[in-house]
C-alpha cells in the first residue's frame, strides 16, 4: 500500500492552470519552430521543474493557511481574555479587533502597543 503523504497530489487550480499554460505555449513554440525532437525534451524538463516549484509553493500556502486558522481559533478561544480597553491608548478593543501576532500575544490595532491578556481561571 502507498503512503498517502508520499503520494503525488494534483496541483490546485491556479498552479494547475500555470502548468497547463506552460505545456500549451511550449507545444505551440515547438510547432512553429519545427524543433520537435530535442525541443520536447527541453519542454519536459521545464515542465518538471515548474511542477516541483509550484507544488512547493502550494504546500507553503497550505501551511500558512493552516497556521492562520489555528491562530484564529485560539484567538476565539481566548476572546474573554482580551481587556475591553487598551491600557495604553484607552481605545475600545476586542478579540476580533486586536492584531494577533501569536495565539497568546495581541497588539492594539490603533497604537500597536502590546495588550496584556487577562488570565482566566
Amino acid at each position: 500500500m502507498s503512503d498517502p503523504k508520499k503520494e503525488e497530489r494534483d496541483l490546485p487550480r491556479l498552479y494547475g492552470a500555470v502548468q497547463s499554460a506552460i505545456w500549451l505555449i511550449g507545444l505551440a513554440i515547438l510547432g512553429f519552430s519545427g524543433w520537435w525532437w530535442p525541443g520536447i525534451l527541453v519542454l519536459v524538463a521545464i515542465s518538471g521543474i515548474t511542477q516541483a516549484l509550484l507544488a512547493n509553493m502550494a504546500a507553503s500556502n497550505e501551511q500558512k493557511a493552516a497556521e492562520q486558522a489555528a491562530m484564529a481559533s485560539s484567538a476565539r478561544a481566548s476572546a474573554m481574555a482580551v481587556p475591553s480597553n487598551c491600557p495604553t491608548c484607552g481605545a475600545a478593543i476586542s478579540a476580533a479587533t486586536v492584531t494577533w501576532s501569536s495565539p497568546t500575544t495581541a497588539q492594539c490595532p490603533y497604537c500597536k502597543a502590546a495588550v496584556p491578556l487577562k488570565v482566566e481561571t
